[in-house]
């Protein structure tokens, strides 16, 4: 899946985004059929939002004879990955510690969801502190074979 680092994609985007994401190949009435339950759109908003996002590169479009069928052109967690990193940007000016530490300021957390974070960021910690060991084991012990 591309990366798209201006990837925006409205709340209406994100519910066609939805549909796409659940089957690869779909036709546009696959699509249609899925999102109209969710919220009452007319078959033309749909294929305009569908449209967008072919535009924007969100999805694919594949002709098969006389079919468009659709499919996800980037993975859910890569779009909620960019939205967050946007979002951050817009409202903390890229400070992903003010963002974290607004929410556990201003939100409710259980003690279990306290606990499962604090173990979260020990093992954050704990990878970024593991690759620096790792690659001075690995180059000590290359080293060792071509001195041998």
């Amino acid at each position: 899946m591309s990366q798209q680092p201006e990837l925006q994609i409205t709340d209406a985007e994100w519910e066609v985004m939805l549909s796409v994401w659940e089957a690869k190949d779909q036709t546009a009435g696959e699509i249609i059929a899925r999102v109209e339950p969710i919220r009452e759109r007319s078959h033309r908003t749909v294929r305009t939002l569908l449209a967008r996002l072919v535009e924007k590169g969100a999805v694919a479009v594949r002709v098969d004879g006389s079919r468009h069928l659709y499919s996800a052109a980037i993975s859910r967690d890569e779009c909620v990955r960019l939205a967050a990193r946007s979002f951050t940007e817009q409202f903390f000016a890229g400070n992903l510690q003010s963002l974290l530490m607004h929410f556990v300021e201003n939100e409710t957390l259980s003690e279990k969801e306290v606990k499962e974070l604090r173990q979260r960021l020990d093992e954050r910690l704990t990878k970024k502190s593991q690759p620096k060991a790792d690659q001075r084991t690995s180059r000590s012990s290359s080293t060792r074979r071509k001195k041998s």
